[in-house]
């Protein structure tokens, strides 16, 4: 906020996007069913209490210790040793029961399909070299795939539902995993609204050659003509990565393109950078 205060003292303007790494995280967070992930976690903290039982269970143990994304794995593992852990509740060593049925299996591996998904996106959205652009393509994609399983589960297609596929689709649990589906698209609309308000902005940048003058503001609209009817640079766009070819931009005949393409890329989403540079510090 005080940078922010300062640059507008100076008649600038500071664009800020909240870490999108972070955000697509709470979006994770707000899944439903999580009657099953508390079952899942119960039962996995009952083995890990279970010395002698834990080597048959040590992937699943190793990705319940860290951050939530990973439980996805947990969710894996459990569902591929479910007969293994329904026989460990059978016994007389487990203490925590949960009725391991077809309609609760049902509700893992949607949950397991879902999660897998934003692991994923997770992965994607994480590392060095990504610029704004990339990571808004990344979560777009994301909320058009949630879209498209939307679509197909209400049409009772699986085809990307591979785990609910294996354990076997409940008609009754439909409403359920729609309203699922239905609540993460919103969350996903709702966190990232910072790339709505600024659609406009991401796209000249990403796509300065094809972007109707129109749709930019005024004061950019002039230059934006010039860029157009470039000839060298356009040849320069096609062949060189983006953050080459706005290095050919030149800056004393198009400052204000310049200046809106250095904006862009002095965001970034993931904690690579911040990471790595306090890695260099000593303290």
């Amino acid at each position: 906020m005080l940078v922010s205060q300062e640059l507008s003292e100076c008649g600038g303007k500071l664009v800020k996007y909240h870490c999108i790494l972070h955000q697509e995280q709470l979006c994770a967070k707000s899944i439903g069913l999580m009657d099953v992930m508390r079952d899942v976690i119960k039962v996995v903290n009952d083995i890990r209490s279970k010395a002698l039982c834990q080597w048959k269970f040590k992937v699943m143990l190793y990705h319940q210790k860290i951050r939530w994304l990973s439980r996805g794995k947990v969710l894996r593992r459990f569902f591929d040793l479910h007969d293994e852990i329904r026989a460990f509740q059978e016994s007389k060593i487990g203490s925590i029961q949960v009725p391991i049925d077809k309609k609760w299996l049902s509700g893992l591996a949607f949950l397991m399909d879902v999660t897998g998904l934003l692991n994923v996106l997770n992965v994607q959205l994480q590392g060095k070299d990504q610029i704004i652009i990339q990571l808004f393509d990344h979560v777009r994609a994301f909320k058009q795939k949630l879209l498209l399983l939307r679509r197909h589960l209400s049409a009772g297609n699986l085809a990307h539902f591979p785990g609910l596929r294996e354990a076997g689709m409940m008609k009754e649990k439909l409403p359920e995993y729609d309203a699922v589906l239905s609540n993460l698209i919103q969350e996903f609309h709702s966190r990232f609204e910072d790339f709505r308000h600024n659609a406009t902005d991401l796209v000249l940048f990403a796509q300065p050659f094809t972007i109707s003058v129109d749709t930019v503001s005024d004061d950019l609209q002039m230059e934006l003509i010039d860029l157009h009817c470039d000839s060298e640079l356009k040849n320069k766009f096609r062949s060189l990565p983006l953050t080459d070819f706005y290095k050919c931009v030149p800056a004393n005949r198009l400052p204000k393109i310049c200046k809106q393409a250095q904006v862009m890329l002095s965001l970034f989403g993931s904690t690579y950078l911040c990471e790595q540079t306090f890695s260099l510090m000593n303290f």
